[in-house]
């Protein structure tokens, strides 16, 4: 990957040269944006090139791992010779063996405690205990406490509210507790990226309605090509580009066209 992108005043590099074009420039510091698209789209990948970007610019940033284990995210991106061995990372998985609902918020004891990338070769297994999304708040709340993050990737935030609402009889005190987490990574004051699959049409999920911002990544297939594309679905609080642009998954990371 190339060195790190030219920084305009106030705003936050992604590391993707033609996605800061399309945002004039980045994000805006210390708010939380949404990355949506299906799976295999790239979601995480993007958020990965996020926060490489934080790390070359000497930032503290903090992987919040939901739907693979951070040791499995760092083997799937060895193959493009990126160093994400600074990157601190929560384990937030439960296990995916059921969700069991609970308002004790010891149940933060499941969670790994937070580690770096590096230390994830010999440590690569999770607990099949379960957690609670306030749970994940506290544990974030004291973390964030005592390191400076500037910038957060939650991936993904569709796992979480699953992980939250299942089966419940009523699922407005755990979309509350979601809402609160967003509302804390906001207050914050670090730039945080959310992965999300796509909600369905007519409804508005949390951090839609909280986050600052939408990205959208889509793939579809014509013959036996895949055909990618980015587009901003919206940005609140300045101009960008509602262009949809192609985008490509290389050797040499994310690039948009």
């Amino acid at each position: 990957m190339s060195e790190p992108t030219e920084a305009h005043e106030g705003r936050v590099p992604t590391g993707v040269p033609g996605l800061d074009r399309m945002l004039g420039g980045g994000l805006l510091a210390g708010r939380p944006y949404l990355v949506t698209g299906g799976t295999g789209s790239g979601k995480t990948l993007l958020g990965l090139t996020f926060l490489l970007e934080g790390l070359r610019r000497g930032e503290e940033v903090l992987l919040v791992a939901v739907d693979e284990p951070p040791s499995e995210i760092l083997e799937n991106i060895e193959a493009f010779g990126w160093d994400l061995a600074a990157a601190k990372t929560l384990d937030a998985n439960p296990g995916g063996r059921g969700f069991r609902r609970t308002a004790a918020v010891q149940e933060i004891k499941s969670m790994t405690d937070l580690k770096s990338m590096r230390d994830l070769h010999d440590d690569g297994h999770r607990t099949s205990e379960e957690i609670a999304v306030q749970g994940i708040q506290l544990k974030l709340r004291q973390q964030m406490s005592g390191i400076p993050f500037r910038r957060v990737l939650v991936d993904s935030m569709t796992s979480i509210r699953r992980f939250a609402i299942h089966g419940a009889t009523d699922p407005q005190p755990e979309r509350t507790e979601i809402q609160s987490l967003l509302r804390f990574l906001s207050e914050a004051g670090v730039t945080t990226l959310i992965t999300a699959t796509p909600s369905d049409p007519g409804t508005l999920t949390p951090e839609e309605i909280l986050t600052r911002g939408e990205i959208l990544l889509t793939r579809k297939w014509i013959g036996d090509r895949s055909v990618r594309q980015i587009k901003i679905v919206r940005m609140r609080g300045y101009a960008h580009d509602p262009e949809r642009r192609p985008f490509a998954i290389t050797p040499q990371g994310f690039v948009v066209g």
